[in-house]
């Protein structure tokens, strides 16, 4: 029941933006954190409305925060959730699995996009995952992932591996849990890749 009135003020937002092709957005509302909630109930026709109106928000009020897709906003919440959703662990961690695949994504070692570093063999979950496909990530990591899209960083952007084992250039971070024991953030073996020119 708390689910669906929170996401109420949603609902109207997403019937009013679908009668046109143009995104007619509210300067008051916080279409991210419409995206948020959408994202959390598996709500895809809400987050996309609330996308294309929170985009154009951006470009017309020249607005700080970055622009993205309520696709990479699913993927890289679901993500988070996968590798760290339990609650008890901190927003630091769970913002640390989605920067690594952010910092993938920035990388010359990695694919470009969310999506195909999720999917690449041996990585992740995979595209063809029913577990990761069928997962409706919590409002705390669908949060934590619009954080990181809209820019906010805890790793430095070598960090490119997580695991329950060091790895690569060596460790930037690494968090205990007396359940799931060490999971370290480590940089790429290549740092050379990424000095700044």
């Amino acid at each position: 029941m708390k689910r669906i009135l929170k996401l109420i003020p949603a609902i109207a937002i997403a019937a009013a933006l679908s009668g046109g092709a143009n995104a007619a957005y509210d300067s008051n509302t916080n279409y991210a954190q419409i995206m948020v909630q959408a994202a959390a109930a598996g709500d895809y026709a809400t987050g996309q409305a609330a996308e294309a109106a929170r985009n154009e928000k951006i470009a017309a009020l020249g607005l700080s925060d970055q622009p993205c897709t309520f696709n990479d906003l699913m993927l890289l919440s679901k993500i988070i959730y996968a590798e760290a959703g339990s609650e008890w662990l901190s927003d630091e961690w769970k913002m640390s699995v989605g920067e690594v695949v952010l910092n993938r994504v920035a990388s010359p070692e990695f694919p470009n996009t969310i999506e195909e570093v999720l999917a690449q063999p041996g990585q992740y979950y995979g595209s063809n995952s029913r577990y990761f496909n069928s997962l409706i990530p919590s409002e705390r990591c669908a949060q934590c992932a619009m954080r990181l899209l809209n820019g906010e960083r805890i790793l430095e952007p070598a960090v490119v591996f997580q695991a329950n084992f060091r790895q690569g250039g060596g460790v930037q971070k690494a968090y205990y849990d007396k359940t799931l024991g060490w999971t370290y953030f480590c940089y790429s073996s290549r740092l050379y890749l990424y000095q700044a020119a």
